[in-house]
């Protein structure tokens, strides 16, 4: 009997060291962590990281901003953009296995980039597939040491010129933004059409051609999708805008509502999932000839320019309502046409047709002209606050 509760103690210390080996394990990985350095920095980074799927995974803010970079994280829509120091970004989807690289170039990386404790966490080795592309000096990640460095090696690179990634050029001369105007609807689709028959792509035609006016006048390059009327498809509108590689996208629209008394001005800017009732049936009505999966196609590619369109959507609003025109809230909602356009971009709709106050003013040039200048001032003061972040 007493060999036998021998024999028991014994297993029963042996699992119990077991299990504090395994503890121990598992706190050396939870305590583990990545040893940053940077060839311009004196001080080094040291960063927490965790094992998940058989991936070594760190957090992707500190890391960046050691790099010196930025992050924006997009709760709605799960994604985080990366600004790198070449000025390049990239998208990063929480569990997607690809990542945009600027406007329209995607590549692969190693892990899925994950959520943990309110932190987007990546391996190393994914950061190192995308800051190649986005920074001015090619990291390199050592698993054996756990050394993430731009170091040496990104010395030498500098020195030979070859760098991992484009690098600014400097010019002595500025070229202006180019910003296309668009003049939603036209030829047989008429838009919406209000009580006393007045059409939406009457309005739209009136109020862009006088937009691009002031807008030209300030220097800007632009360019109408239509200054007649004539029918250009949804597709197309957003490509004349990418073929051009412009700069901003602001298509011009009239709303409509079935409740008559509804009224006011309002901006909108992308997003896969509509803020309210009357955001997704703005978008319904506009996208009738439109194809929803390749809105879904395009979400992650905008999802860059979120902030931008952020940014230009409130000095836009708040000027008109400088202007003392009636502006509601600006909202989201999954607009073909600003899915499809590769830069930062903006729908305005301009009063409701619908509302036969309101459509009266919309048949007066000097109330078009009123809103193209708000307009107009919303975009200049989104330009001089680039620039002013750019110095």
């Amino acid at each position: 009997m007493q060999r036998g509760h021998d024999r028991y103690s014994t297993g029963v210390i042996l699992v119990l060291f077991g299990l504090i080996a395994m503890g121990a394990s598992v706190w050396a990985a939870e305590q583990s962590g990545i040893r940053m350095e940077h060839f311009r920095k004196p001080e080094v980074k040291n960063l927490s990281t965790h094992s998940e799927a058989g991936a070594l995974l760190m957090p992707l803010k500190p890391a960046v901003a050691y790099l010196g970079g930025e992050t924006t994280w997009h709760g709605t829509t799960r994604k985080v953009v990366v600004k790198g120091t070449s000025g390049r970004t990239a998208v990063i989807t929480l569990g997607m296995p690809k990542v945009l690289i600027g406007r329209n170039q995607f590549v692969r990386i190693p892990h899925l980039p994950r959520l943990r404790k309110g932190q987007v966490v990546l391996s190393p080795e994914s950061l190192v597939v995308i800051w190649k592309r986005i920074g001015n000096q090619p990291p390199i990640y050592d698993p054996k040491t756990a050394v993430f460095k731009i170091g040496k090696s990104g010395q030498a690179s500098s020195a030979t010129g070859a760098m991992s990634g484009p690098v600014p050029q400097k010019t002595s001369k500025k070229t202006p933004p180019i910003i296309v105007v668009d003049a939603g609807h036209g030829g047989r689709d008429p838009g919406a059409i209000g009580p006393s028959r007045l059409k939406e792509k009457t309005v739209t035609l009136e109020v862009a051609t006088q937009l691009a006016g002031y807008l030209k006048k300030r220097g800007y390059k632009v360019v109408m999708t239509r200054n007649k009327d004539v029918y250009i498809s949804l597709k197309e509108r957003a490509g004349i805008a990418n073929r051009l590689k412009a700069d901003l996208f602001i298509s011009v629209h009239a709303n409509a509502s079935r409740n008559r008394k509804a009224r006011g001005s309002q901006v909108f800017i992308y997003n896969r999932e509509a803020s309210s009732k009357h955001a997704a049936e703005a978008a319904r009505l506009e996208n009738q000839d439109a194809n929803y999966l390749e809105i879904i196609k395009d979400d992650l590619r905008q999802g860059v320019h979120e902030t931008s369109s952020i940014n230009a959507s409130g000095f836009v609003s708040q000027e008109l309502k400088k202007m003392g025109l009636e502006t509601r809230r600006i909202e989201r909602a999954p607009f073909y046409v600003l899915a499809k356009s590769h830069m930062p971009s903006i729908l305005i709709e301009t009063a409701f047709i619908s509302n036969r106050s309101e459509e009266q003013k919309l048949r007066s040039r000097a109330f078009c002209r009123k809103l193209a200048e708000g307009i107009d001032r919303g975009i200049s003061q989104y330009y001089r606050e680039r620039m002013r972040a750019q110095q």
